[in-house]
């Protein structure tokens, strides 16, 4: 089976569309992460320090996460 160009301007562009919602989810979840963080009372530097980190080991859980599925697809 042989895709045409059009096709191919089709696919791209659900595909670009797709991966854009999908980006907006993400940064809005890591977005609403932050907001709450920053609404929350502290009382002092090292608690912030301490929410801050717990968020930064997060995303870089799923980030390790993400990259071991996209080289076990490759």
């Amino acid at each position: 089976m042989e895709i045409n160009e059009k096709m191919m301007r089709e696919l791209r562009k659900k595909l670009d569309t797709e991966m854009n919602r999908k980006e907006i989810e993400i940064v809005d979840h890591w977005k609403n992460e932050i907001e709450a963080l920053y609404r929350k009372k502290y009382d002092n530097l090292a608690a912030v320090q301490i929410e801050m980190k717990r968020i930064i080991e997060r995303m870089g859980n799923r980030i390790s996460i993400l990259t071991k599925m996209v080289r076990e697809e490759s």
